[in-house]
Order: C-alpha cells, then structure tokens, then sequence
C-alpha cells in the first residue's frame, strides 16, 4: 500500500482524503493542519495520526508520498520537505505564487528525483480530455486562437476562502486557464502577456485584491489568446463556478462549457440540479480524484504525471508576468 500524508485539510483535503480511501492501493497514514479544531475533526473522521506541524509528520510518519493542499502561497515549505525527505508530491496549483520559489522547489523535486503532479485537474476533465484528443489527431488543424473566461461567484473570496486577500482571481482561476492553453498548444510556449485588472467590489469590502483580471497571451507560433477571471458574480449562479473554453483552429473549432453541466428541473419552482462529479455507486468520479488516483498509478507503475513541476514552474512565471504586466501597464516577455 502506498502510503499518502495530506497537508491541509480544508475543502480539497478532504475530498483528497476521501479519495484515497477509495483507492485500493493507497492508504490514508497521516493529515496535517495548523487549525487545531479542522485538524481534530479530520483526525476523528479518517482515524489516522494527526500534527499541526507538518515538518514533524514528514519526519515521523511512515509516508510514501505527501499531498499538499494548504493556500496558494503555502505550497514551498511542504514541497521543500517532502522532496527531501524522498516523497512523492502532488502540490495543488498554482505551484507557487513566487517564481523564485518555484523554481526552488522544481530544483528540490528534480534533485530527489520523486514523482510530483502539479494538480492542474482540467487535463482530468472529460470534456477537456475530449478536446484534447481532437486536438492531437489534427481534426482542427493549428490552433490559431483560444478565448477562455473563468470566473467564481463572490462566495468564494468572501466566505469559502479565509485567505483570498493573499490570493487574486489570477492565481486561484487564471492558472487553470492559462494551464490548459499551453497543454493545448502542445510545447508552444507563451512568450509575450498584456494584462489589465479592476480593484473595486472587494476593496469595498476590506479584501485587497482583483475583482477580474483579463489578459492577451502570445505565443512563440505568433497567435494569441485572451483570458478572462473573475471572482465577484452572485451567489445567486446555479453553480460557484462558470467555466467556458473557445478553441479555433485552421479547420475547425471547440466550445467548452463547464458550467451547464447539470440537470434543469422545472416544478414550483425552477431549479438547477449540478451533475459534474456526481459519485457512482458511491464512487468519487470528479476530475480531481481522477486526478488524485492517476498520481497513485503513477507512483506504482513508475510513470510520469500528466502535469508535472515543469508545468507547474512555466504556468507561475505566466501568471506572475500577468500580474506584473497589470501593475506597470505594459505588455511583458516571458
């Protein structure tokens, strides 16, 4: 059995969690967390050993590999850790939200020679595995231009994330967009960002960080592609996420649409019934247990993951440059 520690046990902990419960050939040894009532509840709920600080459950638990889900800017140290320690890794994206940090911790997994997934989980998702595949066998030609808007309900900045003023729409959204361009592209890589972004809504409300951002990406093939994210629509959306993908190529096109992925039911009132990651028989099928599953497979059959820190290091210095591009006004190189 391989045996996973997990490092933050908020939301996705414990789909991660629940996950590796269900696979039979991992075993959930030990959880970490610096909130001591999450961690008690984690501890209680999955019966495993549990510590508020993770440099100690690397160093005593008997773990083959770690799972690092704590906040956006909290990925380095666990990384750092566990490459050092010999464990596999699969760190939440974005890798970093610093590119000298990331690219201290691509050093650290490449030095160690483990396994890390950078947990980019779109490259699981059905409809975009769907595309990707068209892709490969040639059925639109080149793509010349790709047109992605992404964007969260206000509930997450304000109430599901404690730590948003330490993130922007650009790290928590933006990286899963831009991610899935590069995928997408093939080993074309982005070369050249121009961003804007808006500060009102949530500086209104005390969060200091963007309301939306949008961008246009050049890629060294010469095409662009625009980006769009926001985290400020009602909460009143069917879903906390909305997600729509173009893809035009010399020959064709894809449209992607995450969001109407659910059943409409009419009655007294008209309602919205979400199906995407529904469980099967009790099985957790969403993209990121798909995920989560596959880096297991990797680690027992000794293959590569699907995304790795080379992946995670190329998508921080992206988004960095789009941040950066936003604050001095002006496009930027990579």
């Amino acid at each position: 059995m391989i045996k996973i520690g997990i490092v933050g046990m908020g939301l996705r902990g414990k789909l991660f969690a629940d996950t590796i419960g269900q696979n039979r050939y991992a075993e959930l040894a030990a959880v970490s967390d610096l909130n001591e009532q999450s961690l008690k509840h984690s501890v209680d709920c999955y019966q495993v050993k549990g510590y508020t600080d993770v440099e100690q459950m690397i160093r005593e638990a008997d773990l083959d590999a770690l799972v690092v889900a704590t906040p956006d800017f909290l990925h380095k140290q666990p990384v750092m850790l566990a490459a050092a320690r010999g464990l596999h890794i699969l760190v939440e994206k974005p890798f970093s939200t610093s590119v000298e940090e990331a690219q201290g911790m691509y050093d650290a997994v490449q030095n160690a020679g483990v396994k890390c997934l950078v947990a980019f989980e779109n490259r699981w998702s059905a409809p975009f595995i769907a595309v990707s595949e068209a892709v490969r066998r040639g059925e639109i030609g080149s793509i010349l231009t790709m047109n992605s808007r992404l964007n969260d309900t206000i509930f997450v900045p304000t109430k599901m994330l404690k730590w948003s003023k330490g993130s922007s729409p650009g790290w928590f959204l933006l990286a899963h967009s831009t991610d899935m361009a590069c995928y997408l592209k093939a080993g074309v890589r982005p070369v050249r960002v121009y961003a804007v972004g808006t500060k009102q809504k949530l500086l209104s409300m005390g969060i200091d960080t963007y309301d939306s951002i949008q961008t246009v990406v050049t890629f060294a093939d010469g095409t662009n592609a625009t980006f769009t994210t926001s985290w400020i629509l009602p909460e009143s959306m069917p879903l906390i996420v909305d997600f729509k993908y173009e893809i035009i190529g010399e020959d064709g096109a894809f449209y992607i649409d995450l969001h109407d992925q659910m059943v409409h039911q009419a009655g007294q009132a008209f309602k919205h019934v979400p199906t995407l990651g529904t469980p099967v028989n009790g099985m957790l099928l969403g993209p990121p247990s798909h995920m989560l599953n596959a880096f297991i497979d990797n680690i027992r059959m000794d293959t590569e993951p699907l995304a790795g820190p080379e992946d995670g290091l190329l998508n921080t210095k992206l988004v960095h440059a789009i941040h950066r591009s936003i604050e001095l006004g002006t496009p930027l190189d990579l």
